[in-house]
């Protein structure tokens, strides 16, 4: 049993039952159904001023079905930021994995970090505000995602440190100051100071982290 787990144990089917697909499929689609009206709720209200109740009232329910799915909107909070962060490090993994140049797969992993947060910038605005807020064992997991995450972008300064082509600077630093860079999109995206599409601003944000982690000085246009 895992911390995402959240400490508690799947009901097995008794001996010789028979699962209905058609009901599953059903609870399947009632979670999300619960899980995307919190999601807007929370980045719409904030997460603190947000209830179960107003989940409820939102989808039509009575308040006891949101409790039949999920028995607080901190494990909602929780799904949702764990769902998130895999997207963010399942899309990588391919990245990481490859065989390229340190240059060309932080690039990568810096337009590949910007998508996934713009092109679902509620949850990753809610997950700034709220997730070291949290505590339990659950948090804990999430931040030690995270911690994984920074470690192996931080792996991948040092091997172009090695390899001679990046500064000599503290790798998790050096890691820890892109992402910030990258998160702080989630402040702005979507606004009027935001004109450029996100693919644009992905790329802005890779060559701005090699410019820095490759200590090159850009001219002035």
């Amino acid at each position: 049993m895992t911390a995402r787990d959240g400490g508690a144990p799947r009901r097995k089917p008794a001996d010789g039952a028979r699962l209905d697909p058609v009901a599953g499929r059903e609870a399947t689609d009632r979670r999300e159904e619960i899980l995307q009206t919190a999601q807007k709720l929370f980045a719409d209200k904030g997460f603190r001023e947000t209830n179960l109740n107003d989940v409820a009232t939102q989808l039509g329910f009575r308040r006891q079905a949101v409790y039949h799915y999920f028995r607080s909107k901190e494990e909602i909070l929780y799904e949702l930021i764990d769902r998130a962060g895999q997207a963010i490090a399942t899309s990588a993994q391919p990245t990481l994995d490859a065989d390229m140049p340190p240059a060309d797969k932080l690039a990568e992993l810096v337009r590949n970090h910007v998508r996934q947060l713009l092109n679902n910038i509620d949850i990753f605005r809610i997950q700034f505000s709220e997730l070291f807020k949290l505590s339990g064992d659950r948090a804990d997991g999430l931040r030690r995602d995270m911690s994984a995450y920074v470690h192996d972008i931080a792996n991948v300064i040092k091997e172009g440190q090695k390899a001679g082509t990046f500064i000599d600077m503290p790798p998790t630093a050096q890691t820890l100051l892109i992402l910030g860079m990258c998160n702080g999109t989630t402040d702005w995206y979507g606004s009027a100071r935001s004109p450029r599409g996100i693919d644009e601003i992905a790329e802005y944000a890779a060559q701005l982290a090699l410019a820095g982690v490759q200590g090159t000085a850009r001219k002035r246009r």
